[in-house]
């Protein structure tokens, strides 16, 4: 199949470019960075020669239509969309901590991504009778947190589209589905964790400790690769699954 997979050159889009690789699908993967997207290249060709990348900026409209049309004439249609994004810059951040550019940059990076990329591979994959469209997003969208108002709020919508769409597109085969994400050993998730262990003046490894380790039911964090790979494939083989949202998270919500 062939899968575009954004932000996509370290963490959680690694992983899951590392997984699909090497069960013989064609990918490409992005990042704002031109030097993250070429070492990612490098050692993901390493894997299989199927892969391709292109900088993108997930908050820029232009460069969203960029990236689906270069991915379309180098694979020659895309299969497989998975949506994923960085962080904000302000997060974490109290709500009385952040201003209308830090809502403008959030909500465009994890709400107006994934309905213009969205848009913009639909009628291909209608015409193709085949498509499945999968929004990263977080447990903590079930159950907010105060450190998180911006990503929350942002991403809560995405479970009302897959609805949405789940229910407008099935008799094309194309489904739409939300992975609400628990905590993976990341970059991202180490900097996020960085950034509160200085505002509330204690160190990494006793934030890191309370605030992940020990939220989990299972006493251990995430990997991409592992963990979310093989949930992702199953969804993506099959049609009857569509308009839902999964837990993958290790146990630490606790909503039903």
């Amino acid at each position: 199949m062939r899968f575009l997979i954004t932000a996509s050159t370290e963490g959680i889009g690694m992983g899951l470019s590392k997984f699909f690789l090497k069960r013989g699908n064609r990918l490409v993967i992005s990042s704002r960075s031109e030097d993250k997207l070429d070492s990612a290249l490098l050692f993901l060709r390493r894997i299989s020669p199927a892969v391709w990348g292109k900088t993108s900026d997930l908050t820029n409209r232009q460069s969203l239509i960029d990236l689906v049309k270069f991915s379309e004439e180098i694979m020659g249609g895309i299969d497989v969309l998975i949506v994923n994004s960085g962080n904000p810059r302000k997060e974490p951040a109290l709500f009385e901590e952040t201003s209308y550019e830090d809502w403008e940059e959030a909500v465009k990076l994890y709400l107006f991504s994934a309905v213009e990329l969205t848009r913009l591979v639909l009628n291909g994959m209608k015409a193709r009778k085949f498509g499945r469209v999968i929004y990263l997003s977080s447990w903590t969208v079930k159950e907010p947190q105060s450190i998180f108002v911006l990503a929350d709020v942002s991403r809560s919508p995405l479970m009302q589209l897959a609805k949405i769409l789940s229910r407008d597109y099935g008799e094309f085969n194309v489904t739409f589905n939300v992975i609400l994400m628990g905590s993976f050993d990341t970059q991202g998730a180490r900097r996020g964790i960085s950034k509160l262990a200085q505002k509330t003046n204690k160190s990494f490894e006793e934030v890191w400790k309370s605030e992940v380790i020990d939220r989990t039911a299972i006493g251990r964090i995430g990997d991409p690769e592992k963990d979310l790979g093989p949930v992702i494939q199953t969804i993506v083989s099959s049609p009857y699954i569509t308009g839902s949202s999964f837990l993958v998270d290790g146990g630490t919500s606790r909503s039903l």
